[in-house]
């Protein structure tokens, strides 16, 4: 349950003033309850009138007839009144006050109509102001207004009485200032402490929202910075931790490995650069992607080397793949004019064992030297049923 007040330090309640999303929410939720407890004190109005009405014709009979119209006519005010305060856009406070009003109005022409029923009308009077305090957390202001009101009809009554019914109007008037006094003194009480509780709640929900918030924002940075930790910078693949996890992950299937490297590529950095150098590496790995399945995962393996991870895949595939590859950054329009050509060496695991990857990584290898002796620019595949070097492709 939330308290009324938010602690302190030094044990004192300084009521910090929350954000003004949370006060239009106070606002909104007290307007709110004033407006639902309109609309649930009609139906008890309704039939506390009814049942008045139907005591005053068995005890005064024709007598009672006019008290009986007026609370007719105030049930009909009543009912319309709560229909207009239940519009979402209107504001229920005005509607509220005139409810009030036909009910003090009656009260106090039932009082003057049948002058026996004084007494029961001032506990009707005091009734209704005690109760306006106890269920209608408007704002003091209304409060007040209300209160003004009736203590000026109550006013009304005693100077308007007759000569007889002065003394019962008298009293009721006293007995009307006390309830004003009392729901003067409460009401207040009641509202602040109402508004400094949903205060709190929407406080709290306000910051639980911005604490979510900051929450899903620092998982998102997380999963970037776990991405980024992957990726290589300049290429764009995955770096050497990305493919550990690879390695491991893939522990127990078919598996084809496929090393790739960019031939003479020192003699092109010495000659353009290293800043062209990095662009060239770019635009590899940007081949790479688009050239691999989607099950297929490539990696910067070093400097130049580059290495395609295929499951499944058989050699006839991984070598189309690497020639696939090997067309690409021949005939790339971007690359091309730097005369920039790959090498690639390819082998396959029937199963793969994550726990001793370099056999796989090795046969590779020995398959891209293969192809850098035999004149670069070409891909072969080592062949594990007779150990030998195929060359699939070349120029």
């Amino acid at each position: 349950m939330v308290m009324a007040s938010w602690p302190a330090a030094g044990g004192r309640d300084r009521h910090p003033v929350p954000a003004a999303p949370v006060r239009r929410r106070v606002s909104e939720a007290m307007r709110r309850a004033v407006r639902q407890a309109v609309a649930y004190s009609v139906p008890t109005i309704a039939l506390g009138i009814l049942a008045d009405d139907v005591h005053l014709l068995l005890r005064f009979g024709v007598a009672a007839r006019p008290a009986v119209a007026m609370g007719v006519a105030a049930i009909c005010a009543t009912v319309l009144l709560a229909r207009f305060a239940a519009g979402p856009r209107r504001r229920p406070e005005p509607a509220a006050l005139a409810i009030l009003v036909v009910l003090y109005v009656v009260t106090l022409l039932n009082s003057r109509l049948l002058p026996t029923l004084a007494p029961v009308s001032a506990g009707y009077q005091a009734l209704i102001l005690v109760g306006s305090a106890l269920f209608l957390v408007w704002s003091p202001r209304w409060q007040l207004a209300w209160l003004t009101t009736a203590v000026g009809l109550s006013v009304v009554q005693l100077a308007t009485a007759p000569a007889g019914a002065a003394p019962a109007s008298a009293s009721a008037l006293m007995v009307a200032a006390l309830a004003a006094l009392v729901s003067a003194v409460g009401h207040p009480l009641a509202y602040f402490r109402v508004q400094r509780m949903l205060a709190q709640q929407f406080q709290l929900r306000h910051l639980t929202g911005v604490t979510r918030r900051h929450e899903r924002a620092v998982e998102d940075l997380n999963r970037e910075l776990v991405r980024t930790a992957r990726i290589d910078t300049v290429t764009g693949i995955g770096n050497r931790r990305a493919l550990d996890e690879a390695i491991l992950s893939l522990a127990g299937t078919r598996l084809a490995a496929v090393l790739l490297d960019l031939d003479h590529f020192k003699t092109f950095n010495d000659r353009n650069g290293h800043l062209a150098g990095d662009e060239a590496l770019a635009r590899v790995g940007a081949i790479l992607r688009q050239a691999i399945r989607r099950e297929d995962q490539v990696f910067r393996y070093g400097g130049e080397e580059f290495l395609i991870l295929a499951p499944g895949a058989d050699a006839r595939s991984a070598a189309a793949l690497a020639e696939r590859v090997r067309l690409a950054v021949q005939d790339d329009a971007t690359a091309g004019p730097w005369h920039l050509t790959v090498s690639a060496g390819v082998a396959v695991a029937d199963r793969f064992s994550a726990g001793s990857p370099l056999g796989l990584l090795r046969r590779a290898d020995a398959a891209l030297y293969q192809a850098k002796r035999a004149g670069r620019n070409q891909v072969v595949v080592d062949d594990p049923g007779s150990h030998s070097l195929n060359a699939l492709a070349s120029t």
